[in-house]
């Protein structure tokens, strides 16, 4: 050991007042970074904060308290900015009480090199406080301070300088400290961060550029990293996010080449969790469970509901100090790319539960509490959660002992299909059934009752070739297993005769609809529940081929018997009354159809209450039969009514919801306030193209929809371009014989007439009018109106004779199928009238009149 004595002569070591600097001095570690977006106003208000001679203290907290959001380069971007405001710029890393010392110990040498000779540690690093004391114009910054006790004798000794400190925790500060909060990027400043340091600024790569911003929650550090990733490695951004999606611990882990390896987010909370797992290990194993649920709004008390309930709040309270939480009275959220990053790297500790089999567990337990909650509290409890159900899926692992709690998947699956997010439905049901099919075989009861549901989910999506085909499988297997007439078996053939009726196949559905029906009869009853559902099914199916009278006839059987077995207010007797309505509306009948309406409507308000989605159904069913009867005014009160509490109660997006929307655009075209109808149109079809995607019935149904409001306004291009995508869809998806296919068609040529592209039209109406002859007979009311089109055309092409011809038809025939007095006869006998006038035999056309 060195033991030589250094001996300084008197006044060599002078005192902190005595030392001035002669230029200006700093310590940064690091250069700013080149690109800097989205803290303009952070910047803006340290300056406002740090202006002028007094000292103020300024801690930089982050509101949403994540590492990786950009405090030190804040901090360091000040520094940089402001460096002609300052004569000394010193920064401390500032993590522990010793590392403050080291940092004011190396100040004091930079200032004195010879206090490094004469004086301990302790006492160079007191010597750089009375030196801080002594003196103006200094900033000094303590990046990263871990405890507030650390710090908190510089806070009460210094005061002609400026302090600027960072931190991660959100812990009381003492007196005078200023938070200055940091929120994340927003969406758009994010995408451009990616794209600077990517230096990828291609319009082309702007879409899966926001895509990886999303993915990373906005959160600075993580993309940076992703732009030096894609710039670095000369990939394309859609391929970064192929990565990113594929290789989620790898890409966190991924530094700069030639940067601080330990500067990445994965690091980064790899070591605040070592930290706090060494204070409170239940703290992390937290954390990895609420890493299994959805980011946002977990609810507090399903937390581990049987523990000791201070063990969970000590928890959260650390989780919350340390920013990796968001906690508020009832909930807790967090960061999804918090989340990801646990999810990424959580491994089982020996002796304890895996975190997704605690997190099934206590949803599930909160799952089944809340059946004995009314029906409206329940509704409410379950879409809370329902979005961490679906989440779960990603971390619940398939295996033969997972059936424990699996049936939460299944009941969340049937709540998300009550609330229309048809989406969610198909993967909790997918989920559900690969969990029944690995633990208790292919051929279970639940996991038959799983697969068939899974058909009704793609029946909902408009995916019916993949329903039909699901179907069918899980149809033989119900055969060979429960047997032909056992009630899952019939069920499910009635399942997929509804899907062949979806798919344009109307005599196939029908044929399959009598036989589960006389099995039905034979095996369970006449007034058995099942039985007159699916009596209802076949009546439904003979009013889509046209064959009214036989559909009233059953619907009226039907009712008959649900109303004397169930009673006049039972949720079976109200469909089937319903069903009759519209029945009635479809044969022209609009006043026995209003009158049935009104009675429905009136003990659903009842019974079920003003705001129930089966009241606000019948309500907007009311609604057109009151625009059929020409009461517009009548129609647009009840589907705005109906429309405000559909989206209080069902939500903005709700496939009801966007029906009703649907609708009341039809009755403002009808109106003819064709802006307003163009606008609620277009909102609907946005809505459902996002929703429930681009090629569903009801998507399709909406954007004819838009395209007849446009050839109302008169933009007859516009209209056919809408069209031809419609009929381009149709024609793809569901075949040249499926009646939207015939409905897009007929629309195209309406649209080519009133182009006066008569011709053209004409072929269109004519090949329209050949395949209804052939799929849905002569006397089906789509046929005669087929007939009634093109007629029309051959009016206009002068072809009188011929036009005559087809109208007489159509009249004739509508007089027999529905009567003198149905709206779509008196419209017929109008044409003729007109085009008899056309011809010049008055007479004749007097007498129709």
């Amino acid at each position: 050991m060195d033991n030589r004595t250094i001996r300084l002569e008197p006044g060599t070591l002078q005192a902190p007042a005595e030392v001035d600097l002669t230029a200006a001095l700093t310590n940064l570690p690091d250069a700013p970074a080149a690109v800097f977006i989205g803290r303009e106003n952070a910047l803006a208000r340290l300056d406002h904060k740090l202006s002028g001679d007094q000292a103020q203290v300024i801690i930089g907290q982050v509101i949403h308290g994540l590492g990786g959001i950009g405090k030190t380069e804040l901090a360091r971007q000040y520094a940089t900015i402001n460096r002609d405001c300052y004569r000394l710029r010193w920064w401390i890393t500032a993590e522990s009480a010793e590392q403050i010392q080291d940092g004011l110990t190396a100040l004091a040498e930079r200032l004195h090199p010879l206090v490094a000779l004469a004086l301990t540690g302790e006492q160079a690093a007191d010597w750089a406080r009375g030196w801080l004391q002594a003196h103006k114009g200094w900033l000094l910054v303590l990046d990263n301070v871990e405890d507030p006790a650390h710090v908190r004798d510089l806070l009460g000794q210094l005061y002609t300088g400026h302090i600027l400190i960072t931190t991660r925790r959100t812990v009381r500060w003492p007196a005078g400290v200023q938070p200055i909060p940091l929120p994340l990027l927003d969406e758009h400043a994010a995408a451009e961060l990616i794209t600077k340091v990517g230096e990828r600024d291609r319009p082309e790569d702007q879409p899966a550029v926001e895509k990886i911003a999303k993915e990373l929650g906005c959160l600075p550090l993580a993309l940076e990293q992703a732009g030096a990733y894609i710039r670095e490695s000369q990939i394309s951004p859609d391929e970064y996010l192929a990565l990113l999606i594929a290789h989620p611990a790898h890409m966190y882990a991924a530094s700069l080449e030639g940067g601080n390896a330990e500067r990445t987010i994965a690091r980064l909370w790899r070591v605040h969790l070592d930290a706090i797992s060494k204070r409170n290990p239940y703290a992390v194993q937290l954390l990895r469970v609420l890493a299994c649920y959805a980011p946002d709004d977990i609810p507090r008390d399903i937390l581990d509901a049987d523990s000791n309930r201070p063990m969970v709040l000590d928890a959260l309270r650390l989780l919350f100090s340390y920013s990796l939480i968001l906690l508020e009275e009832e909930t807790v959220s967090v960061h999804r790319l918090i989340q990801a990053v646990v999810a990424a790297e959580t491994r089982t500790v020996p002796g304890e539960e895996p975190a997704s089999d605690l997190a099934l567990a206590w949803l599930a337990d909160a799952w089944m509490a809340s059946t004995d909650q009314p029906l409206p509290d329940r509704r409410a409890r379950r879409r809370t959660l329902s979005a961490h159900v679906e989440s779960l899926i990603r971390h619940h692992l398939i295996s033969t002992g997972s059936q424990e709690h699996a049936q939460i998947f299944h009941e969340a699956a049937t709540h998300e299909r009550s609330e229309g997010n048809y989406r969610r439905t198909h993967a909790l049901i997918s989920h559900a059934l690969a969990v029944y099919r690995s633990s208790l075989g292919e051929e279970h009861l639940d996991t038959l009752t799983s697969w068939n549901n899974l058909g009704i989910a793609l029946r909902d999506l408009g995916r019916f070739q993949e329903a039909e085909a699901g179907l069918r499988i899980v149809l033989e297997t119900m055969r060979r297993v429960l047997g032909e007439e056992h009630p899952e078996t019939l069920a499910c053939r009635g399942n997929l005769a509804g899907v062949l009726g979806e798919l344009g196949r109307l005599q196939e559905a029908e044929a399959d609809f009598r036989t589960v029906l006389e099995t039905m009869r034979r095996v369970l009853g006449e007034e058995h529940p099942e039985t007159l559902a699916s009596r209802n099914n076949l009546a439904s199916m003979l009013r889509s081929l046209g064959r009214l009278e036989e559909a009233e006839a059953e619907h009226r059987a039907e009712l008959e018997i649900c109303r004397r077995v169930l009673g006049e207010e039972h949720p079976s007797t109200l469909i089937s009354r319903n069903n009759l309505a519209g029945m009635l509306q479809a044969l022209g009948r609009l006043e026995e159809a209003e009158t049935e309406h009104r009675a429905v409507l009136e003990i659903r308000r009842r019974v079920l209450g003003e705001e129930h989605p089966d009241t606000l159904a019948i309500r907007g069913n009311l609604a057109t039969v009151l625009r059929d009867l020409g009461r517009l005014q009548e129609a647009e009160i009840e589907s705005r009514t109906a429309l405000e509490t559909m989206r209080r109660v069902l939500g903005e997006e709700h496939p009801a919801t966007l029906a009703i929307r649907g609708n009341l655009a039809t009755v403002l075209r009808d109106l003819g306030r064709l802006q307003e109808a163009e606008i609620e149109s277009r909102t609907a079809l946005e809505t459902m193209r996002r929703i429930i995607g681009e090629e569903h019935l009801s998507t399709l149904a909406s954007w004819n929809n838009l395209a007849l409001v446009l050839r109302s306004l008169g933009r007859l291009q516009e209209a056919e371009a809408e069209f031809r995508t419609v009929l381009g869809i149709t024609f793809r998806i569901l075949g040249e014989e499926h009646p939207y296919t015939l409905i897009s068609r007929n629309n195209l040529a309406g649209v080519l007439q009133a182009l006066g592209r008569l011709e053209e039209s004409e072929t269109e109406h004519r090949a329209v009018l050949e395949i209804r002859y052939r799929v849905l007979g002569e006397e089906h009311p789509e046929t005669l109106a087929g007939l009634n089109n093109l007629a029309g055309v051959l009016q206009e092409l002068g072809r009188l004779e011929e036009a005559e011809a087809e109208f007489r038809i159509v009249l004739e025939t509508m007089r027999q199928v529905l009567g003198e007095e149905h709206p779509h006869t008196v419209i017929s006998r109008n044409n003729l009238v007109g085009v008899l006038r056309a011809l010049g035999r008055l007479d004749e056309a007097d007498a129709l009149t």
